[in-house]
């Protein structure tokens, strides 16, 4: 859910690196620290919020009262979640996590830039294709070196040098024109919060099945009284009152998928009604978002220009990876030229076939 997360997840993926920093990279990687982050989380109160004081007031309260939980329970995971080899892989189906976190780390691998934040990626995505074209004329005129043909490869570069094409170069000026300062900082350790689940692979099974029932709950009342009601946090009231079920394979799941309809089906539906009547009778008050506000708000101007770039009106968060994935791979083969990106629909150039391989993006 993006308006309502777990404050406590975060503090025990710090423990989880906190304990294993010392280890050596052949003892890492026999642990699967998804596996050891959902055994802790199993056995820690959850603790959700869905505003920026609420996100600050259980980090507060977990540091205060479950340090020592957090601690020892992370210790114990490590010593009983192994990576077991001769188990067949089974892991979470990617349509499981729909994180903007995730999709955001595709396109960090995919541009080749670690940290790159969704406000850069318009920037990076352009310097991809720019890197594509200089590449094609670099081996375009080694092949055929003819005066005419260096030059213009000269004139480009300069060109790409005087518009700042670069986005290294463009982050480099912007670090240097921006001092670090308490709010650059207070970013930087907002960003780490919000990507943090992206390298992780598990997933708390009750979070769908609560706010499918809180949804159905809602559409029974008054539409006067829907509009006082904001569902995270009906949802989060709930997932506070009922044992935390994570799980970080495709059987996990399914075991605690059959635990959720078996044992807790009437609690969830309870335990809705009584968060809907207290949301409805709390006073209303303004409320900030969570911290991580502010990057869904870069995500949705980055699809927008990305969208410009490559021509496509239906792009987002879901498919906005695969779709520049293979852009950039269409054109590295020359099937697509920059010069219908740039300047004309993509879509024309597609085949019947590739337009529906698109439709499965959508």
């Amino acid at each position: 859910m993006q308006n309502c997360r777990s404050a406590i997840e975060e503090l025990v993926i710090e423990e989880i690196k906190a304990q294993t920093a010392s280890l050596g990279r052949a003892a890492r990687e026999k642990i699967n620290l998804s596996e050891v982050a959902a055994y802790a989380l199993n056995r820690l109160p959850p603790m959700y919020a869905t505003s920026q004081r609420g996100w600050q007031q259980q980090r507060n309260r977990a540091r205060a009262e479950l340090k020592q939980q957090i601690t020892s329970n992370v210790r114990r995971a490590l010593v009983g979640v192994r990576q077991d080899s001769l188990r067949p892989a089974d892991p979470l189906p990617e349509n499981e996590f729909h994180s903007q976190a995730r999709s955001l780390a595709k396109l960090q691998e995919i541009l080749g830039q670690d940290n790159l934040k969704w406000k850069d990626v318009p920037d990076a995505l352009e310097a991809a294709f720019m890197t594509i074209k200089l590449k094609g004329a670099l081996s375009y005129t080694y092949v055929s070196p003819s005066r005419r043909n260096a030059m213009d490869v000269k004139q480009y570069i300069k060109r790409s040098k005087v518009q700042n094409y670069s986005w290294k170069s463009r982050k480099s000026q912007r670090e240097q024109a921006t001092p670090e300062s308490g709010s650059n900082a207070r970013y930087a350790r907002e960003f780490a919060s919000y990507m943090y689940c992206a390298s992780f692979d598990f997933v708390n099974v009750l979070e769908n099945p609560v706010l499918a029932v809180v949804h159905r709950q809602l559409a029974r009342l008054h539409p006067a009284l829907i509009d006082q009601i904001k569902p995270e946090e009906v949802a989060a009231y709930t997932l506070n009152r009922l044992p935390p079920m994570y799980a970080t394979s495709q059987r996990g799941l399914k075991e605690q998928r059959y635990r959720v309809k078996a044992e807790l089906a009437k609690d969830i539906i309870l335990m809705v009604r009584e968060g809907i009547s207290i949301v409805v009778n709390s006073p209303a008050r303004a409320a900030a978002p969570l911290p991580f506000e502010k990057f869904g708000q870069e995500q949705e101007s980055a699809l927008d220009k990305i969208r410009q770039i490559l021509h496509i009106d239906d792009i987002n968060w879901r498919n906005v990876a695969e779709i520049v994935e293979d852009a950039l791979e269409r054109v590295r083969s020359g099937e697509i030229s920059l010069h219908a990106i740039g300047r004309t629909n993509l879509e024309e150039e597609l085949s019947s076939q590739q337009q529906s391989t698109r439709e499965q993006w959508r």
